[in-house]
């Protein structure tokens, strides 16, 4: 009888975490799909901006130094 209650509260305690961690996974991807979002926003563009500025930057000191002839 002690171990059909034992085995029991056993399952309803798995059953009662198993729908919290549910429950915390869709919180996590919540969470990341919106930092997902405002990173395609806002972060990259501003990435792309000061990428393109070191191409150009890499760019007119490669042709400078390739016109420079020893």
């Amino acid at each position: 009888m002690f171990k059909i209650a034992y085995i029991e509260l056993k399952q309803n305690f798995r059953s009662a975490f198993n729908v919290q961690w549910r429950g915390l996974a869709g919180l996590a991807f919540m969470v990341m799909a919106m930092a997902a979002i405002q990173y395609d926003e806002q972060v990259a563009p501003e990435l792309a901006r000061l990428n393109d500025g070191f191409s150009h930057v890499a760019t007119d000191f490669s042709k400078k130094l390739a016109s420079f002839t020893l």
